[in-house]
């Protein structure tokens, strides 16, 4: 793929410039520069783009098309699309176990190589948030609208019983005998999912709805352009407030200051992950008065029973 812009234009046959292959860095202008392609994100791009504002979005990893991914292996979905190859971890204090944590550094983030579940804030976390704290604007009710959008966009729907492996059904069947009922998971995968089980290595079969396939392609068709390999380091803070973001485009020589970019705009959402946005935060000088930038964070670890 042939790109060469000039300083000051990020110019492609592609909706998504591969930031590799830029022969050197860009200063752009913008009303909105988003930090990262995932879940957040996408969805802000989307949102915003269709709304008539000019977008920008800048991820760290690689662009692949799904096209190109679903033929990937799940050794190439590792080496290619997995933060840190797969390797990320976290280590727990006490008798907290080791966790292993996946992780998207690929265009579309971790919802790539998700298993596809979806679900909406539970209700009492709502009712927390409403009775307990005074925000009625994220009461329960005031999302329902919001929760139906995307759940029809991103085609979420039940798993059907005949989409069950045997270890599910025979998981269903011992709790049904104790007394324990279940419910089905809704998954974004509409009605094309084949059962293959490779959804966390991006789904072969083109049927998961990641956002790079349901929210991106809105964003991009609208205008909005998306930046590959570009690693934001910093905030650009004036008279108090967010101007913009520097960053170098990876894949050049290390310290080759002719890749560095930056993106002016007056809104700047960090939406770079729960691990990596803090970090993003606190390279700016956001939230150190505080000390609790970057703190309080949960994992729900998963379980594989055999």
């Amino acid at each position: 793929m042939s790109i060469a812009p000039k300083r000051g234009e990020i110019a492609s046959s592609d909706a998504i410039v591969h930031g590799r292959f830029l022969p050197r860095g860009f200063d752009e202008d913008c009303d909105v520069v988003v930090v990262g392609s995932g879940a957040g994100g996408s969805v802000v791009a989307a949102t915003l783009a269709e709304a008539g504002k000019r977008v920008v979005v800048l991820e760290e990893g690689p662009y692949y098309r799904s096209s190109e991914y679903e033929r990937f292996q799940p050794s190439e979905s590792l080496r290619k699309m997995f933060r840190e190859a797969g390797m990320l971890t976290a280590f727990g204090v006490g008798q907290t176990p080791i966790i292993a944590i996946t992780l998207g550094r690929v265009v579309g983030g971790s919802s790539v190589l998700t298993g596809g579940v979806c679900f909406r804030i539970p209700g009492e976390v709502h009712d927390h948030w409403e009775r307990d704290l005074g925000l009625s604007e994220l009461s329960e009710a005031r999302f329902e609208g919001a929760y139906e959008e995307v759940e029809e966009r991103m085609r979420v729907r039940e798993v059907p019983v005949s989409m069950r492996s045997l270890a599910t059904t025979r998981f269903v069947e011992g709790a049904t005998r104790v007394g324990i009922a279940m419910d089905p998971l809704r998954r974004n995968t509409g009605e094309d999912c084949e059962g293959s089980g490779l959804c966390n290595f991006g789904c072969p079969a083109g049927a998961k709805r990641s956002v790079d396939r349901s929210y991106l392609p809105s964003a991009t068709r609208r205008g909005a352009r998306v930046v590959s390999d570009a690693l934001v380091s910093r905030v650009i803070v004036e008279r108090g407030r967010a101007a913009g973001v520097e960053g170098t485009l990876l894949g050049g020589e290390k310290g080759d200051k002719s890749r560095r970019f930056s993106v002016r705009a007056p809104i700047v959402v960090a939406a770079c992950g729960t691990l990596h946005t803090p970090l993003l935060l606190e390279a700016t000088g956001v939230g150190r008065a505080s000390g609790e930038l970057g703190r309080h964070v949960t994992l729900h670890p998963s379980v594989r029973i055999v």
